[in-house]
């Protein structure tokens, strides 16, 4: 597949990492020569110097034969105009990245779609999605469908009074009830782990659950959390990504937003008339303590400082707020924000990275989890497979990769060591890096 990126920046610099593992023929195009050197120099993918607006830096990139152009510079009329041109000139498939919800909303005066662009992204409002999704089921750290309604992966941050705390995988076992979820990974230090009988888990390590439907109160029940209504939610920061969040949640939620922006704060307003507008920094301890934080059952940092963010966090989590959820850019801090007592980090570029790896590629690669040096592949069973008819504890798996989950006729299972693998089964692996070519050649 050839794929064309416009735009070298945070979004642009990251889906190009996460796609040259998968795919070999990538070339980003950028205005700015320093960024495009640190690409060759860390990815050692192909470039071009230049505007993506312009035909001859097109088809430098060779736009003829590409098969998809994603347009995620910072500007969103260069990113619509560069998805107009790039079809015109052959582009399969294209994506631009957008500011304004108008054209993903009010698709009845002008669909994008009719001009030549196949598909919209906004990186701010998939985080605000996001968040929507996590406040339904907030005692986690994560959760996302795999499969629809079929499977689900559910992060989960162990602490000191939970009864798998300190046992082996194994050693927990009794407190299963059913056949309902499994661990599928499991963060400690930085550092991914695919679970074995042995593991001993411990406080602070971050779990994660492939569970069916049925299976997502039982995973509650197995680490001994309890669940958690949200009600009254503080928003830190009316950038966009708070905006999006705002929008979402009003419906649902009594929310109070804090912007310290003046301008913006009267914009907002008007926007969102059922949201109580603060107008004051975010940061300023004795405004949220005015303001009364510890009164919210969630406080969600957005403002565009991650510092900002991860400390505002940590100050309503010391308060007692239930549910903290900050947006960090520096995808490195994950692992160390969460040790601090963080209940959920987003990132906007994981977000819309996903969101293409799922929704327009469809390819082997489903999803990437946040700070977690993994991948969870996709995979269809061949008829005549060597990896059917045979319990899953017999096929010799790579000890970094595990098989987590099959839809099968349209239903979800869990699979266990004695679970059997039949042709037509869709399978959902995790796997380490190291382990991923053994494990698609196994399903060859």
């Amino acid at each position: 597949m050839k794929i064309i990126i416009a735009g070298a920046g945070e979004v642009g610099y990251y889906l190009a990492k996460l796609l040259e593992k998968e795919y070999r023929d990538i070339t980003l195009i950028d205005t700015q020569k320093e960024k495009l050197a640190f690409v060759e120099k860390n990815l050692g993918i192909a470039t071009v110097l230049g505007d993506s607006i312009s035909y001859s830096v097109l088809n430098e990139a060779n736009i003829k034969n590409a098969d998809l152009l994603i347009a995620v510079t910072s500007v969103e009329s260069t990113n619509i105009t560069t998805c107009l041109i790039g079809k015109k000139l052959g582009a399969k498939f294209t994506i631009a990245r957008i500011n304004n919800m108008e054209y993903l909303v009010n698709k009845n005066i002008l669909d994008l779609h009719t001009l030549g662009i196949d598909e919209l992204i906004s990186p701010e409002s998939l985080a605000a999605r996001e968040v929507k999704y996590l406040l339904k089921s907030p005692t986690l750290t994560e959760i996302f469908n795999i499969q629809k309604k079929d499977l689900y992966m559910m992060g989960l941050h162990l602490e000191n009074d939970n009864p798998i705390v300190n046992k082996t995988v194994a050693e927990s076992a009794h407190l299963l009830s059913n056949d309902s979820f499994m661990i599928s990974a499991v963060l400690r230090n930085g550092k991914t782990m695919i679970p074995t009988g042995e593991l001993r888990l411990l406080k602070d390590d971050l779990v994660y659950f492939l569970s069916t439907d049925d299976g997502k109160d039982k995973v509650l029940e197995y680490t001994g959390k309890k669940t958690i209504q949200i009600k009254n939610i503080l928003v830190i920061g009316g950038s966009r990504t708070g905006k999006y969040i705002a929008l979402r949640l009003s419906k649902n939620y009594n929310i109070k937003l804090i912007e310290k922006d003046f301008e913006k704060c009267n914009y907002l307003a008007k926007l969102i008339p059922n949201v109580q507008i603060v107008c004051g920094d975010g940061s300023d301890v004795n405004l949220l303590k005015e303001e009364r934080i510890i009164n919210y059952d969630a406080v969600i940092s957005v403002t565009g400082n991650s510092e900002t963010n991860i400390f505002t966090c940590l100050l309503a989590k010391e308060l007692g707020v239930k549910k903290t959820i900050a947006m960090v850019e520096n995808i490195g801090l994950f692992d160390y924000s969460q040790k601090m007592g963080i209940d959920t980090l987003i990132n906007k570029k994981m977000a819309a990275a996903n969101f293409i790896f799922r929704n327009i590629l469809k390819g082997r690669v489903l999803t990437h989890l946040y700070g977690v040096d993994a991948e969870i592949l996709e995979f269809i069973v061949k008829k005549n497979s060597k990896i059917t008819n045979k319990p899953i504890k017999e096929l010799n798996f790579p000890k970094d990769a595990i098989i987590s989950g099959v839809i099968r006729n349209d239903k979800g299972y869990i699979t266990l060591g004695d679970f059997q693998l039949k042709a037509n089964d869709k399978v959902f692996v995790l796997s380490l890096p190291k382990s991923s070519e053994k494990v698609i050649s196994l399903f060859k």
